[in-house]
């Protein structure tokens, strides 16, 4: 996808429902893995979603939240914070048709050259079995710790 088809723009009010679609086509596997039947996985990743924006309204409050467009069409959303010691990358998700098209890479590199001039780290933390930990460490990025369920990573700029 060339690079100059994508573009971000603030999310508003009108973006939640593509932000609900968004976040239920970014999670469930591992529920499908379970055996729900796909009712009882939407009904949950609702309630999930909801918990999700609760959290972001609370722990983010200075969160740059931007939804991710190709040629004028929202195909994902770019949460990042900027805090004093780092930037923080609290969301990266992107419809299906938009996957392994080097949208993710792009925008990710875009983070880190800003990181790199800001002189400041890039984390993030990540859902262990998630498929972009692949991606983050293509980029230079390395597991700082981690928990039973997630992946705290960074990248560090060049000195």
């Amino acid at each position: 996808m060339p690079e100059e088809s994508i573009t971000l723009r603030p999310a508003t009010e009108d973006d939640q429902e593509f932000l609900l679609e968004l976040y239920k086509n970014s999670r469930g596997d591992d529920l499908r893995g379970l055996g729900w039947s796909e009712d009882r996985i939407g009904e949950f990743l609702e309630m999930q979603y909801e918990a999700h924006q609760s959290f972001l309204r609370n722990d983010h409050p200075d969160l740059d939240d931007q939804i991710v467009q190709a040629e004028g069409v929202p195909v994902g959303h770019l949460a990042v914070e900027q805090r004093a010691n780092e930037f923080r990358l609290v969301d990266i998700s992107l419809v299906p048709a938009s996957r392994n098209r080097g949208t993710g890479t792009l925008l990710i590199e875009e983070l880190q050259a800003e990181s790199a001039a800001a002189k400041r780290p890039l984390r993030l933390q990540v859902i262990r079995f998630n498929r972009a930990v692949v991606l983050f460490e293509r980029l230079g990025f390395t597991r700082t710790s981690e928990t039973g369920t997630h992946f705290q990573m960074e990248w560090l700029p060049k000195s």
